[in-house]
């Protein structure tokens, strides 16, 4: 039986007006048979009986969104500032001795900081197809428990051959986190939660620094048999070991499997996103999605802006060498990093907040946050060595920058419609990511330090790129919107229903964001509207 057969059913038997049965008599010519649309299996029968249950009663999605927000969020923030603390460990090992141990001379820092990206990029694609084939959290739990050995390892390292494979093999553990993160915030929140969630969760970078800063200042004290920067990561390898472990016992992969939710609260979650136009999850691989996801202007901009903000952010590795070039001792350099991840907490927190509440302000608001990293970069370049309190405050100026990121993988997850277009997009904007962070620090050049006046510059370039490849890319959006807001012009509250019911049934067909053309938003404008950065 097709969704549609199940809507009408429900609705019969509930004996619903006239009215409904004629909306629901507009839209039955579409073919919604799971086979041939590629409705996923598991949401299917959710979807049908979330279909046929009229208006979404606002008190039972309250309740439903608190414990989505109580069960899942936590999960979220505190693995991504794991992962940033576990990223960035060579940061902090830098200044406690790993130079020495591992016998690194030359570049060979540079690599290693750049060498985890190239098997971040290997497993990009791939882990983005298992994401849509198999259970996202469980495969995302495995990578964490997986990582978290691999971090392990890093301590019994004692030559740049050592380091690199390591860090080789951490970048491939790591490479699904993100991906896996925005596929989860589809699934769990309405597009217009989804800018608050994803600023939330993406907040914990500056956490992660803030914590990270707090425990390499801690493990920097001490005394025992091996180098403070091995503690480092065997510390940070078995925490993220038990964190993986309750990730895979505790998190859901989809609406349809979760024991806090009662059966009608499971069908309020479903019901609750089917607005989103974008289903929960399918994993039917559709080639035409592909081609259309490669020919799509505004993915293709997406990538570039994800390139710069990671050219721009891939030189912090030296974040801790350029502080420790000032004139501070590795436990002050640890000190003095940690205000960079409080600013970073404020900045993305303030910008969610700020996206949420003002319609329209998402690229505005990535544009603007790219100002005081322009400010830092010149005060870190411009003022005389001798003023390190000043070049100090230029770096803490960085801090704002992940703000750009954060709205790249808002977009991915809100705009991108479509289970194996979103799929494909999300592994090109993670592709583009990884080759700005493996380009960022070879900028930084041995011979430059302490100064690293390329990498410095290197940083500039990327945050001025973003913040015009923000603006190009609202132009494609505003010109989109404009162009389909025409399509509904002149249409009766009557048929702007009819069409509502038409494009929320759609998303649940695997259909992209330019196939669904039909549906409307509650300001009677185009679905592409609540599918841009309105």
């Amino acid at each position: 039986m097709s969704i549609m057969d199940e809507v009408k059913t429900s609705h019969g038997t509930q004996g619903q007006s006239g009215e409904i049965e004629k909306e629901i008599a507009k839209v039955d010519t579409i073919n919604l048979e799971k086979s041939t649309l590629h409705i996923d299996d598991e949401a299917g029968d959710l979807a049908a009986q979330a279909l046929a249950s009229g208006p979404l009663d606002e008190a039972a999605s309250k309740k439903v969104l608190r414990k989505i927000d109580l069960y899942i969020l936590p999960f979220l923030c505190i693995t991504y500032a794991l992962q940033f603390i576990d990223k960035t460990s060579l940061g902090y090992s830098s200044v406690y001795g790993i130079f020495k141990d591992t016998k690194l001379v030359g570049q060979d820092y540079s690599w290693a900081s750049s060498i985890f990206y190239f098997g971040y990029l290997i497993a990009e694609y791939p882990g983005v197809a298992i994401i849509q084939r198999f259970p996202v959290a469980k495969f995302l739990a495995v990578n964490i428990i997986l990582w978290g050995g691999v971090l392990m390892t890093t301590a019994a390292c004692h030559s740049f051959a050592g380091l690199a494979t390591v860090r080789f093999f951490l970048g491939i553990t790591e490479a699904t986190i993100s991906p896996g993160f925005v596929a989860i915030t589809g699934i769990w929140w309405t597009r217009q939660e989804q800018a608050g969630r994803s600023a939330l969760w993406i907040s914990f970078l500056g956490v992660g620094s803030l914590f990270g800063g707090l425990i390499a200042f801690g493990i920097g004290h001490i005394s025992g048999s091996l180098s403070p920067w091995k503690y480092i990561y065997l510390i940070l390898g078995a925490v993220t070991i038990i964190w993986g472990t309750i990730f895979f016992f505790v998190v859901p992969d989809s609406p349809t499997q979760v024991k806090w939710l009662s059966q009608e609260e499971r069908v309020i979650a479903v019901q609750r996103v089917i607005g989103n136009k974008t289903g929960t999850k399918s994993r039917t691989f559709v080639k035409a999605q592909v081609v259309e996801a490669v020919t799509d202007p505004k993915i293709i901009v997406l990538g570039l802006i994800s390139f710069v903000n990671a050219l721009a952010s891939g030189g912090l590795s030296f974040g801790s060498l350029i502080i420790a070039g000032f004139g501070f001792s590795p436990i002050e350099t640890t000190l003095m990093n940690m205000p960079l991840g409080a600013v970073q907490t404020v900045a993305q927190l303030s910008a969610g907040f700020l996206c949420t509440k003002i319609k329209g302000s998402r690229l505005i608001i990535a544009s603007i946050a790219m100002v005081p990293p322009i400010i830092g970069t010149c005060l870190i370049n411009q003022l005389h060595p001798t003023q390190k309190w000043g070049r100090l405050v230029g770096v803490w100026l960085l801090g704002s920058y992940p703000v750009g990121f954060m709205v790249i993988l808002g977009l991915l997850s809100t705009n991108i419609a479509g289970s194996t277009k979103r799929s494909v997009a999300s592994g090109w904007v993670f592709v583009c990511y990884c080759v700005g962070q493996i380009s960022g620090p070879q900028f930084f050049k041995a011979s430059q330090k302490p100064a690293y006046h390329s990498g410095i510059v290197a940083m500039l370039c990327g945050f001025v790129l973003n913040l015009v490849l923000n603006q190009v890319l609202r132009y494609l959006y505003v010109r989109e919107n404009t162009k389909r807001d025409k399509m509904i012009e002149g249409k009766g509250e009557e048929e702007l229903a009819e069409l509502q019911m038409e494009s929320n049934i759609k998303g649940f067909e695997n259909t992209t964001d330019t196939q669904n053309v039909s549906g409307i938003d509650d300001r009677a404008i185009s679905s592409y509207t609540n599918l841009t950065f309105r």
